[in-house]
């Protein structure tokens, strides 16, 4: 095999290969999928916008929507855009969740993003019900590189995931509403009450390879919180969402590949380099392009990781 990648356009580059010697590209999706934990904040509160780092998060998400005040919006909005025109660090992701774009203010939060030259990885798009309107959102954002991450917190944008998965190259992830959605589905929003939902959207973030982030967990109960991100992680979710900083260290802790899993990747990795031009394998079995974009996920969270990722002897 001359070749193994999974290119579709710019930014959907994961992992190739050329020549035979295996080339890991760190794109925004490849990015996206390395965080393990993000800290959802008011933007509104930027007192609390330091806390992500000092706490271990991977991703800061300053919010402009649900957590914020009528009142505040303003304020808000002013805060956060001052917040991403500080320098980024290439370890540390920033996202902006923006008021729905259906909406005048969500507009005016994305016209104000660009006319204040601020540079976000990637913008939140609330209640998104299509891929029409992410193609909308695409279009406003052309000239940047600002990545787009739909949130599936209506029922039916749960029919529609996988469409709003591959509505543009600018989609790095999806983002599940848990509390919105069950209010939609008319339930409690308890994490079996939701796995219909949380089973369609992962499969939907895997049919194009980008990150699955889970919903926070909104009870203070670290036992709880640990059970539900191993539920999750264990069903495809790529990260999970927190609303406080202390809940960053058991997301990290949870989505942290094991040893083992790290020793694979790994692996991987070395039948890709030793393939030549022929179809990599390992263990007798064939490597698929997931396979491959996988191993590059855990040994990108491994390295973060301090620890984990030891050199080999």
């Amino acid at each position: 095999m001359a070749k193994i990648d999974e290119v579709k356009s710019g930014s959907r580059i994961e992992i190739q290969s050329e020549n035979g010697a295996y080339r890991p590209t760190v794109s925004l999706r490849s990015r996206l999928r390395a965080c393990r934990s993000f800290l959802l904040t008011p933007g509104s509160r930027p007192e609390r916008f330091a806390s992500t780092r000092v706490f271990g998060g991977d991703a800061i998400i300053i919010d402009l929507e649900s957590t914020v005040a009528p009142d505040d919006k303003r304020h808000a909005q002013d805060a956060g855009l001052a917040f991403f025109r500080e320098p980024a660090a290439a370890d540390f992701m920033r996202i902006l969740r923006v008021n729905s774009p259906r909406s005048v203010i969500g507009l005016r939060d994305l016209l104000a993003l660009l006319d204040a030259g601020s540079q976000p990885d990637a913008v939140i798009l609330p209640k998104c019900q299509s891929a029409d309107e992410i193609r909308v959102v695409a279009d406003i954002l052309d000239g940047s590189t600002i990545g787009i991450i739909p949130m599936v917190e209506l029922a039916r944008a749960v029919f529609v995931a996988e469409l709003m998965a591959d509505a543009h190259e600018r989609v790095c992830g999806l983002f599940l509403g848990g509390g919105d959605l069950a209010a939609d589905l008319g339930v409690e929003g308890t994490w079996e009450n939701l796995l219909y939902a949380r089973s369609r959207f992962v499969a939907a973030a895997a049919s194009t390879g980008i990150a699955a982030i889970d919903v926070p967990y909104f009870k203070a109960d670290e036992a709880g919180l640990r059970q539900e991100a191993m539920a999750s992680r264990k069903l495809g979710m790529t990260g999970k969402a927190a609303l406080h900083a202390e809940q960053l260290a058991v997301i990290n802790t949870v989505f942290t590949p094991s040893p083992d899993a790290v020793s694979h990747a790994r692996s991987v990795v070395a039948a890709c380099n030793t393939a030549g031009r022929s179809a990599p394998v390992l263990a007798g079995h064939v490597l698929e392009p997931a396979m491959l974009r996988e191993a590059e996920r855990v040994l990108a969270i491994a390295r973060k990781s301090h620890g984990v990722l030891q050199k080999p002897h």
